[in-house]
């Protein structure tokens, strides 16, 4: 495929759609142009939707604890019944973070 994307443009091919699909197809676009977007679309290019920065928030702050939790049992050599609590409360945290947003995508 890098073949292709390094070669000059100069074919034009144009489709027609309706005033409601191209509102869908405006709410899909991702990218800068529609043009790169359905070229991608069309060459191969698995689609990937943003992330939601809510998200990423989110598990940055459950990653951050988890990196302290894992300094503390390094440094002290120590995994008592605290830390194994909130390891299991960290994986419920990130089990319900990927349930609501893989229901949301439903």
């Amino acid at each position: 495929m890098s073949n292709i994307r390094n070669k000059k443009r100069t074919r034009e091919i144009s489709i027609r759609v309706s005033e409601d699909e191209l509102t869908e197809l405006k709410k899909r676009q991702q990218g800068t142009t529609m043009a790169g977007w359905m070229r991608g679309l069309g060459l191969g290019v698995t689609p990937m939707k943003p992330a939601d920065p809510d998200l990423v928030r989110s598990l940055g702050r459950i990653g951050s604890n988890l990196n302290q939790l894992t300094k503390h049992a390094n440094t002290n050599k120590v995994l008592d019944q605290s830390i194994l609590d909130q390891i299991t409360a960290i994986r419920a945290s990130i089990n319900a973070l990927l349930d609501e947003h893989l229901r949301g995508e439903e």
